[in-house]
């Protein structure tokens, strides 16, 4: 591959998108994950099936991932996975990044970031971490590696549900939401209530009990007062604490978890665009299949600055 031209950090949907479809348009595109290619699809929800992404009635979070990152390497795409993104500068070429092992000039760099590392959002219960990895869980495992009977999943999002849907062909399911309505769409909740899955509302863990492992789970009720519910596996899903303290050390004037971006997902720096959670503008819908078409977007400005940027021919290959 020639030298890049385009450089990507972020390696979920929105950047592994930006890459495929730059590749595609025949520029030469390096992406940077800071983990396992494929970002929170590979990372946080591996086993998560995605119902929302067109013409995928149901694929695994990993599985999708691995097409689009398989799709993008096929056109050219330079995806390098583990190599973080230390530091951006601006530089007479365009932009200079540093990895623990590489250093890269580039006109152009699409920050696909997301919303940084995430670390999940706890109950917040005394004793807690004691039980993680013995009975407590915050991402959904794979689900050939569980052997639990009555299984207790925690949140209202459209994670909790298809986490709650997934568990069902393994155990007895209880879903446990804080308020009387789910956040998650309507398709997802329709699911939920043709599949009978007992739902307590207006519920919220209270306390985890256990000797070596989680035993049970006292949960307060509105209207209610508190009962005891057993457990073999309980799985929270209410949220991710995202992290982009990294970007302290990074030369752009960055401030805040997302960028403003225009209709072309530019920046108001010229050559600095962004995609997906990172980006920000009215009426946006956080979904991966936004993420996707943001990435192409991205590409086709990235196209059009590279080419404005030499107009004695076309983008250096």
């Amino acid at each position: 591959m020639s030298s890049p031209r385009l450089a990507v950090i972020g390696g979920g949907p929105a950047g592994l998108a930006t890459a495929m479809y730059a590749a595609m348009r025949g520029i030469p595109v390096v992406a940077f994950e800071a983990g396992a290619i494929g970002g929170q699809l590979v990372n946080l929800y591996p086993s998560k099936p995605v119902t929302n992404f067109p013409a995928q009635t149901d694929i695994l979070s990993r599985d999708l991932a691995r097409r689009l990152s398989d799709q993008a390497r096929a056109f050219g795409a330079d995806l390098r996975e583990w190599e973080p993104v230390e530091q951006v500068a601006p530089d007479e070429g365009g932009f200079a990044l540093h990895t623990p092992v590489s250093q890269v000039v580039v006109p152009v760099v699409v920050l696909a970031l997301g919303l940084g590392s995430f670390s999940p959002r706890r109950l917040g219960l005394t004793g807690e971490d004691r039980f993680v990895g013995r009975g407590l869980a915050y991402r959904l495992p794979p689900i050939e590696e569980i052997d639990a009977r009555r299984i207790v999943v925690v949140g209202g999002g459209d994670t909790a549900l298809d986490t709650a849907l997934s568990l069902q062909s393994v155990g007895h399911v209880t879903l446990i939401h804080r308020d009387e309505q789910f956040r998650a769409f309507a398709y997802s909740q329709r699911r939920l209530e043709e599949a009978g899955i007992d739902v307590i509302r207006q519920g919220e863990v209270v306390e985890l009990r256990g000797d070596d492992s989680l035993g049970s789970i006292v949960v307060r009720v509105v209207g209610e007062g508190t009962r005891e519910l057993p457990v073999d596996l309980l799985v929270v899903c209410i949220g991710q604490v995202p992290d982009l303290s990294g970007l302290e050390d990074w030369k752009l004037e960055i401030r805040g978890p997302q960028v403003e971006v225009d209709s072309a997902m530019q920046t108001s720096r010229p050559g600095l665009l962004a995609v997906g959670d990172f980006a920000a503008y009215p009426g946006k819908v956080r979904m991966i299949a936004t993420a996707v078409a943001e990435g192409s977007t991205a590409a086709a400005t990235a196209e059009r600055y590279l080419k404005a940027a030499t107009p004695a021919g076309p983008t250096a290959m």
